[in-house]
């Protein structure tokens, strides 16, 4: 009996240990997921500011830079008509939205407002205005953003926007005056969402808020340079986010901010963190209370559950186990660095070449020449001699003069005679160093060029390729609105409609991938490390088979297979040519990806991945269309697809200055073979400008490993 009382207690024990251990366990993660609860609900918030932050510095921007214009127009007609100048003729005819901006009109030199495109009353003496000895004091013909101001003219309260007038003479010759109500920025705000406690303003880095929107009240002039974004923009982080109590209505709000490019301006969003987390606080409290009901069913199946503890306490290892595995995956993919410099060649006090980056060798095709210890003089004769007739290099000296008379925004572009055709934008920046006196910068432009010829050819394919589907959703419409069918008619109509509405939504939506590629070229890709074995596994684990249709066999050596891309649009360009191969070959039949590398004096230079099918094949002439927008290799209908896969995945080959090549016979399938410049080294620094480009349609040698040919 002692034995066994022991045993009981010792039992008895042990269950209220363990019963001890869950509750615990319960509350733990109970908190947990409280805890993501908040960080979910604040990304989100975070998310839907910046996004209202975004669209805010757009429309601002392009209220600043309609106003600039009206700006220097009237600029210029003044200063050939003098008072002659009719403002308010330009305001009737529309050449001046006074919706926008109000009041118009000419400051002279001696401070007094002579030409108004509205009728004023006196003589208007503006000399103290803070907008008009701003360009007495400076004779730069700058635009000034002055804070809100109760206008003598109009007697309401306005942002004037002014730039300097200078005679042919070089004398001051006066102001052009724009007015912008500040109620047109609040009003615009007024239809973003924001909640009971939202807040959105625009504020300039003198703290002073041009325009302030808080829940149904309007701010003009009020200040907040002690808010923590001015700190944030000093130190070069133009964006971002904080948590902060109002001074002015003790509401804590989640804040986002942005810089305003070219103007020194900020606009910042808030959401009131109470609204934020109304929906956190809902579930907290649902969570709690399914805490407690758990601990009270713990308590009273105590016994009953004592001989499953040790089974339950095992599953609960193995779910932390997975979850730290799951965490540890997600660090690693997250981890990634970004690389993309301009090439830039720097000058000692003596103005004589220090160093040139290896991006400049890249950008100009010029090799690597020993430039170090050439005088600017002999730089410049240098660079010209290998410029184009028609875009000649002026010299350093020139670009020198243009930064001392105050155009240093302003950049020259030449073109090379070398290696195709090569436009370079370049820009000077002097340097107060006692190292350095002047860097010049090099930017590759010849994309942007070509943009406006390929503009017409793209709109027109693409208007040409939505109008089919959309003839057919309207046709089928019509007929429905118009007849009436019985059930499997209509639903038949519908499909179709369905069908052709999800063509044009994956026409867009990959137009729109096609269309951020050649705007912004590479300047959204980030170029990282990327291990491609990982890569083909993680795509093979996570595409989406159609039925009945194996996996696709990957052949990949054991070593690492390091290459510098961007890892998502890479992914991008794989997986659409893996879906090619799976959908050209309806009637089944194997795919296979396979990697390899190619060797140059023993170290590895490139990666190649080959995705082979055994599907319909494509003859010569439709091999070489295939990679042409909205060209589809089957005209039969029954392959669905937009056309557009393969120009994406060239458009992105191209960007990583890697090669696209076709084996493909008709009914024996397709073989494509992408290749890119390897990543050497773990250590090894990598600059994707350094590549040399080459056409993505240029076959590259066959590499392959003797087992893969």
């Amino acid at each position: 009996m002692p034995a066994l009382a022991n045993h009981y207690r010792r039992t008895l024990a042990l269950l209220w240990l363990v019963a001890a251990l869950l509750l615990g366990l319960t509350w733990w993660h109970v908190s947990g997921l409280v805890s993501d609860s908040r960080a979910k609900e604040l990304t989100n918030a975070e998310r839907d500011l910046a996004n209202l932050t975004r669209v805010s510095q757009e429309h601002a921007s392009r209220t600043f830079r309609n106003a600039d214009q009206v700006i220097r127009f009237i600029q210029a007609r003044y200063l050939e008509l003098g008072n002659k100048l009719d403002l308010t003729g330009l305001t009737e005819q529309g050449v001046i939205d006074a919706e926008i901006f109000p009041q118009v009109g000419i400051i002279d030199a001696r401070g007094i407002y002579v030409l108004a495109n509205r009728p004023t009353t006196g003589k208007l003496d503006l000399s103290d205005r803070e907008h008009f000895k701003v360009h007495v004091a400076a004779s730069t013909d700058e635009l000034f953003i002055s804070k809100p101001v109760l206008g003598r003219a109009t007697g309401k309260w306005s942002i004037q926007l002014t730039r300097r007038i200078t005679l042919k003479d070089g004398q001051f010759g006066g102001v052009v005056v724009v007015s912008i109500d500040p109620g047109y920025f609040t009003r615009f705000y007024s239809e973003l969402k924001l909640g009971s406690q939202g807040m959105l303003a625009l504020y300039g880095l003198d703290g002073t808020a041009r325009a302030r929107k808080v829940d149904n009240k309007e701010e003009f002039g009020s200040q907040a340079l002690g808010a923590p974004m001015f700190e944030h923009i000093a130190k070069g982080q133009l964006e971002g986010s904080y948590t902060r109590r109002s001074q002015v209505d003790s509401v804590e709000r989640l804040l986002y901010y942005r810089k305003i490019p070219g103007y020194d301006l900020v606009v910042s969003a808030g959401m009131g963190t109470q609204s934020v987390l109304a929906n956190h606080t809902l579930a907290m409290e649902h969570l709690w209370a399914q805490a407690a009901a758990v601990s009270l069913l713990i308590l009273a199946l105590a016994v009953a559950l004592a001989r499953y503890l040790s089974q339950i306490r095992r599953e609960m290892d193995l779910r932390q186990l997975a979850q730290r595995q799951i965490a540890d995956r997600n660090e690693q993919l997250n981890a990634v660095f970004d690389l993309s410099p301009d090439g830039f060649v720097s000058f000692d006090v003596q103005r004589r070449v220090k160093y040139s980056n290896p991006a400049f060798a890249q950008m100009t095709g010029l090799g690597r020449e020993q430039l170090e210890g050439m005088d600017e003089h002999d730089f410049s004769v240098w660079l010209a001699q290998r410029c184009t007739p028609g875009t000649p290099f002026l010299g350093m000296a020139a670009l020198r003069a243009q930064v001392s008379a105050g155009k240093s925004d302003k950049q020259e572009q030449i073109e090379l005679s070398h290696h195709g055709k090569r436009v370079l934008q370049l820009g000077l920046r002097s340097s107060q160093s006692s190292t350095v006196s002047q860097i010049l910068y090099l930017r590759d432009v010849t994309h942007e060029t070509e943009v406006d010829h390929m503009k017409s050819e793209f709109l027109a394919t693409a208007a040409h390729e939505l109008r089919t589907p959309m003839a057919c959703i309207f046709g089928y419409a019509e007929i429905l609105v118009h007849e009436d069918f019985d059930t499997p008619t209509r639903n038949e109509f519908l499909t179709t409609i369905y069908q052709q509405s999800r063509l044009m939504t994956n026409i867009l939506n990959e137009l729109l991938d096609l269309a951020r590629i050649e705007a912004r070229r590479d300047k959204d890709f980030r170029y990282t490390r990327v291990e491609l074995q990982e890569l083909l596994a993680d795509i093979a684990k996570t595409y989406a088979l159609p039925a009945g249709r194996a996996a696709p066999a990957l052949d990949m050596p054991n070593q690492p297979l390091y290459l510098m891309a961007d890892a998502g649009k890479l992914r991008q360009a794989l997986l659409n040519v893996i879906s090619n191969a799976y959908k050209y070959s309806p009637n089944g039949g194997a795919v296979q990806v396979r990697a390899w590398t190619t060797q140059t004096d023993d170290q590895a230079s490139g990666v190649c991945v080959e995705v082979t099918d055994h599907g319909m094949g494509m003859t010569a002439a439709q091999v070489a269309r295939v990679c042409e927008r909205f060209y589809r290799a089957d005209t039969s209908g029954k392959v669905l697809g937009t056309g557009l896969g393969m120009s994406i995945v060239k458009e992105i080959i191209a960007l990583h200055r890697g090669t696209l090549d076709f084996d493909s016979s008709p009914g024996t399938g397709t073989c494509v073979r992408l290749c890119l410049p390897a990543y050497a080294t773990l250590h090894d620094g990598f600059d994707i400008a350094k590549t040399p480009r080459r056409p993505v349609d240029q076959v590259a040698p066959d590499t392959r490993p003797a087992a893969l040919v």
